[in-house]
């Protein structure tokens, strides 16, 4: 029994040293395995080096030019032409008489009407002297004040009616071709000619929503303009930005603009088609991969790897481009930043870089 006993101490003094052994080996394990192995616990991330790039785009469409002020021009009245004042490709002045009508009966009611004014405005200055010694009643002058003032507006319609019969410029500009002789009796419906002012020429094009984002109307002097025509070949015309429509084409997907070419030599004429280049001027931003910008909800961001470490930088897009996107933040160029491996990344850690495999 006592025998007993004293194997059965033995085993378990055994079993408690064997189990401190155990211990002190693995703490001393548990101290070396950074060191070891700090090497291979470090996050595995795949790098680009950041560049910069222009955000300039450009973009080419054709239109078809305009007069900056374009009218056709009409008779008022039904009458007999008396006169044709005006040549193909001349150029007039605002007001000038092209066409003149037969108005000899609208001449003779301006003179009767003349006339009459002229006896209302006498009768009516006796009857006011008369009217202060009492030989006449005071509505006997209100009636010929109301005969006088009625005296004027037929002489004002008398008037309005020989301007009907003359055909005027509408603006300055130049005159088309005509297909009215004198004697011809012309009304409301035919057309007597075209007015053009040509000092300038305006050409309207359509751009596609993926660059509307580029246009404002505040900085439509940073957008850059160049037509050329094949009616006037090997020479290119410089357009400015005037307007941007206020909408776009629900069917186009397109958003209208309008820009303005100087002729002061007179070479451009309404109606010719022209090739647009339109180039809109950007800014130098960092370029980075789409792939490697991240969200949350605090917003957008990439991670930059600086001395071996990863860290976070908040950035604001501002352009996306055949997979790449411009980045507004605190990025350098020729600085690293992550495109694969980012998800497991924290501020500060170190991380191991990998080589890309396909390159």
């Amino acid at each position: 029994m006592i025998k007993r006993l004293v194997y059965f101490l033995v085993l378990i003094i055994l079993l408690g040293a064997a189990y401190s052994v155990s211990q002190t080996l693995l703490g001393n394990s548990s101290a070396n395995a950074p060191n070891q192995g700090s090497k291979g616990a470090a996050p595995k991330v795949l790098v680009e080096v950041v560049k910069l790039e222009s955000t300039a785009s450009s973009f080419g469409a054709i239109a078809t030019g305009w007069a900056d002020k374009s009218a056709e021009v009409f008779a008022i009245v039904d009458e007999k032409v008396t006169q044709v004042l005006f040549k193909p490709q001349q150029k007039v002045k605002k007001g000038e008489l092209l066409v003149q009508q037969d108005d000899r009966e609208e001449q003779l009611a301006l003179r009767l009407a003349e006339v009459q004014l002229k006896n209302t405005k006498s009768l009516l200055d006796r009857y006011k002297q008369a009217v202060g010694k009492g030989a006449v009643p005071q509505t006997q002058v209100d009636s010929a004040q109301a005969d006088y003032e009625a005296a004027q507006v037929a002489v004002d319609q008398a008037k309005l009616a020989i301007s009907n019969h003359q055909i005027r410029a509408p603006f300055s500009g130049v005159v088309g071709i005509t297909d009215i002789d004198p004697g011809q009796r012309i009304g409301p419906g035919v057309m007597i000619t075209g007015v053009d002012s040509r000092e300038v020429i305006y050409v309207d094009f359509e751009v596609p929503e993926a660059l509307v984002g580029q246009l404002s109307a505040s900085k439509m002097d940073q957008i850059e303009v160049l037509a050329s025509t094949p009616s006037v070949p090997g020479q290119e015309f410089k357009a400015r930005v005037v307007a941007l429509d206020s909408r776009l084409n629900p069917e186009k997907r397109s958003l209208r603009v309008r820009a303005n070419i100087s002729n002061p030599d007179d070479l451009l004429r309404p109606g010719m088609s022209f090739a647009v280049q339109m180039a809109v001027k950007g800014q130098m931003l960092a370029s980075v991969p789409e792939i490697a910008l991240q969200w949350d909800r605090e917003g957008s961001y990439v991670w930059m790897i600086r001395d071996g470490k990863a860290y976070r930088e908040n950035v604001r897009v501002a352009d996306r481009r055949q997979g790449r996107v411009f980045l507004d933040g605190k990025i350098k160029e020729g600085e690293s930043v992550v495109v694969e491996g980012g998800l497991r990344l924290a501020e500060g850690v170190v991380v191991e870089l990998v080589e890309d495999p396909l390159q």
